[in-house]
């Protein structure tokens, strides 16, 4: 008995020494140690959030949500579209004669765009519809006389637009073609026996298709032609061909509203979304239009008869300077895009605050809010950080539009970075009305709730006023040379491989500097890649003897690289203004930390998360991308600590959200409630 009381004390010795050395203490979820560490609490408010958005003065976007209370704006659903229209024409009327946009008599310097732009930006939050028969008519075709007509039409027809007495639409898109405006088959010659314009469709395909506000509401339009003017000496050479160019047509009779002599016009028909807009067809058969009504800033035939142009022969030139105003229309769709995201994001979050599912584990006990679960708030959360990041974004392009148009460099940054963000935002609107859709369940498809219509009124952002994927190998076009290999050499000065498990820390990355240079480096990666492909085709063609393959040709065969490198370069766009406004915004009040940087740490974070090219390239090694994983699940905690300011700061109205981001359950009672 001894020996075995000896051999269980010398087991239990033994057994102590090891469970020494053991650490028996629970693990450590990862998240819980960053936010003891790397991510302290902070604590956000809706009115600097706002300011920091908005500004401090919103008188006029205020007094536009307050216009939106008047019983023309209740929302209507269960109608035809053509009462739609009808009802979107009331309503422009109906703001027109309240004066919510500038004359055309005010000059421009005099113009309060601060005003403006919060009445533009408010509308884009009631209704998509409503926003583009405005767009169309204020935006495209009153800003085309604006800009590229003679004192004389603006004298004439601006009063008319000004009141919506006269509308007018923008045709430029064909069945033919959309994206393409230098491939138009609509006609123009110069008869120099009448001294007029002769307009002319000459096929099916050269009908002007999707055009805005041309099925029922306009009488005028801005018609987009190919213009050819013959010899000036010699009649038998062939006409010159100089390019598109616009011209002032009435379309209709003012009295009768019947299509003018060798115009006809057709509806466009049903569309699965946005039919609050009546877009329709025109042709022309030989119309005449007299020689003042072409829009002639910069180029067109004088008073002798004789073509000039203020671009001389540099067709390209001319050819951006006269569709700036589809550039300043990309603008507004970015905003627009997110003003929209904003209103989804505000409905379905405060839904998931109120609304309870699973986890009552006994009778009597409350379920969870869905807003307090991780797999909701990562489905969402992203969402409203980037919401955030292209706000910023599209501020900086509007004051890019702005600027001096006589400088040809920041008119062809502007042209380039309007089209990129006009397709990065309008995918993030259509991916986030999807999300929000299903985040809010079967009351996502209920159009009282909105997302449901908003998401069927917004698909075809994606592709108006351009297709996405084209726009962003109009970015590389306009980028590429920007970053040849010389070039990034001599600024590239960031090694991201030196980020490895060994060499970082969680401030390293969550720093703006570190995310900056980071989507830097990607740009100079993927440009140098490109410029690789291009000069192997180049080689490649000129072996095969065809050395004059063009630039285009190429983007095409490498659509990837092209698509890839001009995602680097908006996504980088981006973020640089995000961390600009970062920058403007530290507060004492709050530590020293801008408001903007828990919002902004997500958004870049979550972007080198999911962004497949970044991870592809591996410009990070595993252990660093987990850990990026485990700093987002931290962020996703601290906003979801500061979600209500965040969303209340967008400033969306109850009368503008639908009945789930309020009391949904007294506005599905039974008694009073109706079937809207």
């Amino acid at each position: 008995m001894t020996n075995n009381n000896s051999a269980v004390s010398k087991a239990q010795l033994r057994l102590a020494c090891l469970s020494a050395q053991l650490d028996t203490s629970t693990p450590r979820d990862p998240v819980t140690e960053i936010l003891e560490t790397s991510l302290p609490p902070v604590q956000l408010h809706a009115d600097a959030l706002s300011i920091l958005l908005d500004g401090k003065d919103q008188t006029w976007r205020k007094w536009m949500f307050e216009q939106m209370k008047h019983p023309l704006f209740e929302y209507q659903y269960n109608v035809t579209k053509e009462e739609l229209v009808t009802r979107n024409q009331e309503r422009t009327r109906h703001l027109a004669k309240l004066g919510f946009r500038p004359t055309w008599t005010e000059p421009k310097e005099n113009i309060d765009t601060n005003k403006f732009m919060q009445i533009q930006d408010a509308l884009s939050y009631f209704d998509n519809g409503l926003s583009t028969m405005n767009g169309a008519h204020f935006g495209l075709y009153y800003g085309s006389i604006r800009e590229l007509g003679s004192e004389a039409l603006q004298n004439k027809w601006l009063p008319l637009a000004d009141t919506f007495e006269v509308p007018g639409c923008f045709a430029l898109t064909e069945l033919g073609h959309g994206s393409n405006p230098r491939g138009i088959e609509t006609e123009a010659h110069w008869d120099v026996k009448e001294g007029c314009y002769i307009i002319n469709t000459p096929n099916t395909t050269a009908q002007k298709y999707w055009i805005g506000a041309a099925a029922e509401t306009a009488y005028m339009s801005v018609v987009w032609a190919q213009l050819y003017v013959p010899h000036p000496t010699d009649p038998t050479h062939s006409p010159s061909h100089k390019g598109i160019h616009a011209f002032l047509i009435p379309i209709r009779d003012l009295a009768t509203r019947s299509p003018l002599p060798g115009v006809t016009i057709k509806n466009c028909g049903s569309k699965s979304g946005l039919n609050g807009v009546d877009n329709g067809r025109l042709w022309f058969d030989h119309v005449r239009v007299p020689r003042h009504m072409c829009l002639d800033k910069y180029g067109g035939v004088n008073e002798q008869g004789v073509y000039e142009s203020f671009f001389g022969d540099n067709n390209d030139q001319r050819f951006g300077g006269q569709l700036v105003n589809l550039s300043e229309g990309r603008v507004g769709l970015s905003i627009s895009s997110d003003n929209i995201s904003k209103t989804a994001l505000t409905i379905a979050i405060r839904y998931g605050q109120t609304r309870r599912q699973f986890g009552a584990r006994q009778a009597g006990e409350l379920e969870t809010l869905i807003m307090d679960y991780k797999l909701h708030q990562r489905r969402l959360y992203p969402l409203l950080a980037q919401t955030y990041a292209q706000h910023f974004a599209a501020r900086a392009i509007a004051r890019l539009r702005d600027s001096d148009k006589s400088d040809l460099k920041l008119l062809k940054q502007f042209h380039v970075i309007s089209s990129g963000l006009k397709s990065l935002h309008t995918w993030h609107l259509l991916d986030t009305l999807q999300a929000t859709r299903e985040a809010c369940g079967g009351q996502g498809l209920k159009s009282s709730n909105r997302i449901g219509q908003m998401k069927a009124d917004c698909d075809v952002m994606a592709t108006y006023e351009g297709d996405n994927q084209v726009m962003l190998i109009t970015v590389a076009k306009g980028c590429i040379n920007d970053y040849t290999p010389t070039r990034i050499s001599a600024l590239s000065t960031f090694n991201p491989h030196l980020f490895t498990s060994q060499h970082f820390s969680d401030s390293t990355l969550l720093s703006p500097k570190f995310q900056l240079d980071l989507f830097q480096h990607h740009i100079h990666a993927s440009a140098q890649r490109l410029h690789a492909a291009i000069a192997l085709t180049r080689a490649h063609a000129k072996a095969q003897g065809t050395p004059n393959i063009g630039l285009d040709k190429i983007l095409d065969i490498h659509s990837a690289l092209s698509q890839e490198f001009a995602r680097a370069v908006i996504e980088h766009w981006i973020l640089s203004e995000f961390i600009t406004q970062e920058k403007l915004s530290f507060s004492s009040a709050n530590n020293g930390v801008s408001p903007l940087t828990l919002i902004r740490q997500l958004h870049a974070l979550w972007k080198l998360d999911m962004d497949q090219n970044m991870i592809r390239r591996r410009y990070l090694d595993e252990p660093v991308q987990e850990r990026i994983r485990d700093l987002i699940g931290g962020l996703l905690h601290r906003v979801h600590e500061n979600v209500t300011p965040l969303v209340d700061a967008f400033g969306v109205p109850d009368h503008l959200l639908g009945p789930i981001a309020r009391d949904w359950v007294q506005a599905n009672a039974a008694e009073g409630s109706e079937d809207i």
